[in-house]
């Protein structure tokens, strides 16, 4: 089957091997569309994480990375949605804006304290609430962790 208007300059070219009887052409595209969105979301998980070895000759290793990857994005997606004005952000425009700040980190009055440098970014950071403390991290001693922000 030969589509064209799905978007690119020359048309495209479908192939079915459905047998013994052939969806109908509409499904057909259907189908086409739902895989190509699916394609391009893994694409740019995969891209932003670096995870470039989907070419592995290994099946398990490309189940497992594709599979940190998409949890990976669900964890930037989870953070993303505390943040006002960013529910919708890219991985890759978090990581910029908040993930990749400068800081220091402190062991203080039993508590882990991060310290970021002063950004214009922080006071979204806060609104989220994420200068509270944290529950005791059990595997670090019991300590809190919290972030302070200037």
């Amino acid at each position: 089957m030969v589509v064209t208007g799905l978007g690119h300059q020359k048309p495209t070219f479908l192939l079915t091997n459905d047998l013994p009887e052939a969806p109908p052409p509409r499904q057909v595209i259907m189908d086409y569309v739902g895989r190509n969105r699916v394609e391009h979301n893994l694409g740019e998980k995969i891209t932003f994480f670096h995870m470039d070895c989907l070419a592995s000759e290994v099946r398990l290793n490309v189940n497992f990375d594709l599979t940190l990857t998409a949890c990976a994005h669900l964890l930037y997606q989870c953070f993303a949605r505390r943040l006002k004005g960013f529910e919708t952000a890219t991985p890759s425009s978090l990581y910029r804006k908040f993930i990749n700040t400068p800081g220091r980190v402190e062991i203080a009055e039993g508590q882990l304290n991060v310290i970021f440098e002063k950004r214009s970014h922080n006071p979204i950071l806060v609104e989220a609430g994420f200068e509270r403390p944290t529950p005791p991290i059990l595997w670090c001693g019991g300590l809190r962790l919290r972030m302070l922000f200037p």
